[in-house]
């Protein structure tokens, strides 16, 4: 690498690490404005652990429709993985949501798949179009369903969610035609070799849909959580997919911060009280208690996985090593 270059990637990390703390600062900031009536409410606190269990199953159940979406893509394009070892790559996978950048995940999802023996161009594509499937179906159940509510806020907003309804539905219908065109001209632009076998359009759109099923059910997740959680808070279920999806979302997108951390307490926080579903305080510890309860299942499956197969975890090491060069 030529002393520009490493100047250029230095200069790099110091703008990103400044743009992580700002967003953290803001984040922080933002919580600790509730932080008195928070405390207050924290005492009076009592766990429903039937409602949190139940909560559970519906997260971990998601997860297992993304993973047979997951093995649709690769089983689309000529290669197939059995579910365990899909299972395992995953949620490993997964653990790369709690690093900078959000490309550890699909890079990791990609890598560990080819180890396996699937083909490379399949399973980093795969790894891509499902990360993409899955952001798209978001926004999409995101203008289907909170349409309605974000008219209360603000007129023009309703319409602009309809016509990304509209958008959705109509990128859906067209995606078997428009993404062999896409992966085509993406391949030659990385001087890759093209996946000449085209994803059937039954794929396409069953994946699309497991996709969609999956920000529902996480709403429902999120909405028997506040049950066992915040009692007193109004569990709508369909308010509760718009809060939660709106949130992840946002989540993740802010790049440069790890699984969202803030930035999602932030705006469902705010979503709750907007949509007057909870006081501030309470939803501030609702947003509070759903990172911990998330963090555990985000991490605990990856990190059993690594523990019985001690060799993917040096796969993972050393391919976090080449992506950081």
């Amino acid at each position: 690498m030529s002393a520009r270059a490493s100047r250029r990637v230095s200069w790099w990390g110091v703008v990103q690490g400044l743009l992580l703390l700002a967003t953290l600062l803001w984040a922080g900031r933002a919580l600790s404005a509730q932080w008195e009536a928070l405390r207050l409410a924290a005492t009076t606190l009592q766990i429903h652990w039937g409602w949190v269990m139940l909560a559970s199953a519906i997260v971990l159940g998601t997860y297992a429709m993304l993973i047979g979406a997951w093995r649709l893509l690769l089983a689309g394009w000529g290669s197939d993985l059995r579910f365990l070892p899909a299972v395992r790559i995953w949620t490993i996978a997964n653990l790369g949501r709690y690093l900078p950048g959000k490309v550890w995940s699909v890079g990791a999802l990609g890598l560990l798949a080819s180890r396996e023996g699937v083909s490379g161009p399949a399973a980093a594509g795969a790894a891509i179009l499902g990360t993409l499937l899955n952001i798209g179906a978001g926004f999409g159940v995101l203008a289907l369903s909170g349409a309605r509510v974000l008219g209360v806020f603000r007129p023009w907003l309703q319409s602009v969610a309809l016509a990304v309804s509209v958008a959705f539905l109509v990128g859906t219908a067209l995606l078997p035609t428009v993404l062999p065109l896409f992966l085509r001209r993406f391949a030659a632009w990385r001087g890759q070799p093209t996946i000449t076998q085209q994803l059937p359009a039954r794929t396409l759109w069953l994946a699309t849909g497991i996709n969609m099923l999956s920000w529902l059910c996480y709403g429902l997740a999120f909405a028997a959580l506040a049950r066992g959680v915040t009692p007193q808070v109004a569990a709508q279920p369909a308010l509760f997919v718009v809060v939660w999806t709106a949130s992840y979302l946002s989540g993740y997108l802010v790049l440069l911060v790890p699984g969202g951390i803030g930035v999602r307490e932030v705006v469902m926080s705010g979503g709750l009280v907007a949509l007057g579903l909870a006081h501030p305080a309470d939803a501030t510890l609702l947003a509070l208690a759903s990172r911990l309860w998330l963090t555990v299942w985000e991490l605990l499956p990856g990190l059993l996985a690594l523990g019985v197969s001690p060799e993917t975890l040096r796969a993972v090491s050393r391919s976090a090593t080449d992506l950081s060069r």
